[in-house]
This record gives C-alpha cells, structure tokens and sequence, in this order.
C-alpha cells in the first residue's frame, strides 16, 4: 500500500429525499362563478399537490363526471340551484365510499352543520377561511379527517351547551320528514322557505306537503296546522 496516497475522502451521510406531496383528485361544485374560479386556481395552483377533475355550477352538471372520475375529494356549496349541496352530498356519498365531500359555505348555524354531517359530508368550512385553511381543510378530508372552521368547531360545542327544547309529538301516521315539514308549517314558513332550511329541493318540498295533506285527511295548509296544533295539545 502506498502510504504516500493521500487518503479517501469519508463518504457524505445519504440525506432522504423529501418525502412527495401525494396528489389529490379535488371537484368543485359551486354556482358563484367568482368563487369557482378562485377555488380552480387554488387547486391548479403549483405546490398545493392537487389535481382539478372538475368545476362545476349545479349538482345536476356535476353528478355523472364526480361519479365516473371519482375524485378523493369534493368541495361543495350549499346553496345550489334546484338540487342542494346538501341533497347533492346525500344521493352520491353511499355510492362514492372513498370520496370525502367537504362543505365550504357561508352558512354558519348549526342545524345546517348538522344536516350536512348527517347527509354524509365529511367536512364543513366556511368560505371566509383563509386559502391556506382551505388547502389543508381539503387534504385533511381525503386523509381520514373532519376540518372544520375554528367557528363551526365553537358553535357545535355551544350548541350542546344549550338546554334541549321541549320534544314535540310526532303525529305517528307521518315519517319524521313529514313531521318536520308539518312543523315548519305550523310556524309560518312556506315551501321556498322550507327548501332552503332543510337543503332539499322545492319540488320535493311539494311532495312531502302532499303526503302530509294526504295522510291526515285534509286538503289545505290551514286543515293540517290545525290537525297539528290540536295533536301538540
């Protein structure tokens, strides 16, 4: 061996390469064309590790390509016109098992969070959260999660803070829909009014109202409060 050579540099530690965002599948569903664009170039913005499979105005546009390019999230606005987000969420959820859907709304009352829950979505964030908020709300949903807005998380907590009303008696002849429309006539409202707090559509309201009529026997709204309120006392 020749002592005269100079030695071997030691060899550098290996350094792990960074591990890669996965990319994720995202579809919009979203009515207000600002909004839309503004959530196609959140999504096609690079670094954010998404893949836009689609945008679209209405549920009824969007329902056959989310289904045929099952995405791994769908962001979805509530007030859609005809089919609500929330019926929107309701038809594909049971069919699209690994798809997460997250809300992003302006409403912030509970009882819509709660419809949006039961109805299958995963997440539900407001949509004066912060692009950032967003962007990890989304990633969050496909990983397993629920991202909530910081003021949802804080109303659902206040909400079971908050004494139970008294129960209300269900006339047993009506399915628990039918009592909830009943009930909400009873207070006043009309079926537009109706559509909107319950997420469904008008015309379903219609029929709802319908079966109500027909399941007590009576041919008007003012017949059915009465057969109500007479039930309640």
């Amino acid at each position: 061996m020749d002592e005269s050579a100079p030695a071997s540099p030691e060899a550098a530690p290996a350094v792990a390469a960074p591990a890669a965002v996965k990319t994720l599948r995202v579809a919009v569903v979203e009515d207000d064309p600002t909004l839309r664009l503004f959530m196609q170039k959140l999504l096609q913005k690079n670094g954010n590790g998404f893949e836009l499979a689609g945008a679209w105005a209405t549920a009824e546009e969007a329902v056959q390509p989310v289904v045929e390019s099952a995405p791994q999230v769908v962001v979805v606005d509530l007030e859609l016109p005809k089919t609500s987000g929330i019926e929107f969420i309701r038809q594909l959820s049971p069919r699209m098992l690994n798809t997460a859907f997250v809300v992003l709304t302006i409403h912030d009352d509970p009882e819509k969070v709660f419809e949006a829950l039961r109805a299958g979505a995963n997440g539900y964030l407001l949509k004066s959260s912060k692009p950032a908020e967003i962007v990890a709300g989304i990633r969050q949903a496909s990983e397993g999660g629920a991202p909530l807005s910081q003021e949802i998380a804080r109303l659902l907590i206040q909400s079971f803070h908050t004494p139970a009303a008294p129960k209300k008696k269900n006339i047993p002849s009506l399915t628990p829909r039918e009592s909830q429309i009943l009930e909400r006539l009873a207070q006043g409202m009309v079926p537009k009014e109706l559509a909107y707090e319950l997420g469904i559509s008008y015309e379903t309201v219609r029929e709802y109202i319908k079966s109500v009529y027909a399941k007590l026997h009576v041919r008007s709204r003012t017949e059915a409060v009465i057969k109500y309120l007479e039930h309640q006392g």
